[in-house]
């Protein structure tokens, strides 16, 4: 045989327990994306530690002649 139990909270026990909840949600998120970012920058810094970063010097000079001349 099943018994139900009904407890009466006021609401605003109700309201804090929702605030806190979302706060510690927020919390949380932000720890898991702060550790992707650590992630990811550690995996950039990886990358770029081993591979050339610098321009093609053709690039470079196509993007110089494709700026006008202003005076300054």
């Amino acid at each position: 045989m099943k018994q139900t139990v009904t407890i009466e909270i006021e609401d605003t026990t109700v309201l804090q327990l929702l605030k806190n909840l979302a706060a510690m949600s927020l919390v949380r998120f932000k720890q898991e994306i702060s550790q992707e970012n650590n992630q990811l920058t550690d995996h950039l810094n990886k990358i770029y530690s081993e591979e050339e970063s610098s321009l093609d010097p053709c690039l470079i000079l196509a993007q110089t002649q494709a700026i006008d001349k202003e005076d300054w």
